[in-house]
């Protein structure tokens, strides 16, 4: 079995619309199971209703509008990050979100989202080894902190937040439940606050 660890960026809206927030960026890494990195993933989405980044957006990630502009669609980079991935894998994200995002926009795409029915949640269980109060979950920055792991490298881009939490993940796993989980379910207002 991999584990395909993901990390997403996204063109978030600073409102509320009934369009979801679309993913202009899949950053993942590929581990064995042995937990050697395989192989790794890039790629920039071309939004397909807010196709200009929102300026916080911009600010935050450094992605520019260029970047996006020369993107492929979500449909075609999914079909890629799927080919890539191949069978027999366990998709591992910090949170819940990015399983939330990645369902949310292959329904904006008409796409089937049924690969994303079973997820493992690498957060939850790190907060839960490290016994964060009910409610509240370890920031992947104060997560990789708490293992000694030092970021050379700014947070907030995908595939860089994708091999920081594949390296956590394999720092951690021995203390992980990845077989006693359940499929993750949507993320429902309201949920965990990071710490």
């Amino acid at each position: 079995m991999h584990y395909i660890i993901v990390d997403l960026e996204l063109n978030s809206k600073a409102y509320k619309g009934r369009l979801p927030n679309e993913i202009i960026e899949i950053g993942a890494v590929k581990l064995n199971q042995m937990l050697e990195v395989d192989d790794s993933f890039q790629s920039f989405v071309k939004p397909k209703f807010h196709k200009k980044l929102f300026p916080l957006i911009k600010r935050k990630t450094h992605i520019s509008q260029q970047e996006i502009n020369d993107a492929r669609s979500f449909r075609e980079v999914l079909s890629d990050f799927r080919h890539w991935m191949g069978e027999g894998c366990l998709i591992c994200t910090w949170g819940n979100d990015d399983i939330h995002h990645l369902k949310s926009n292959c329904r904006l795409n008409n796409m089937s989202g049924k690969w994303l029915s079973k997820s493992f949640d690498i957060q939850k269980e790190f907060s839960k080894i490290h016994n964060s109060p009910p409610g509240q979950r370890f920031s992947l920055i104060n997560a990789l902190s708490a293992v000694g792991i030092k970021p050379s490298e700014d947070l907030h881009r995908a595939y860089t937040d994708a091999r920081y939490t594949a390296e956590l993940f394999i720092k951690v796993f021995d203390a992980l439940c990845i077989n006693c989980t359940e499929p993750n379910a949507e993320v429902q207002d309201g949920g965990s606050v990071s710490i």
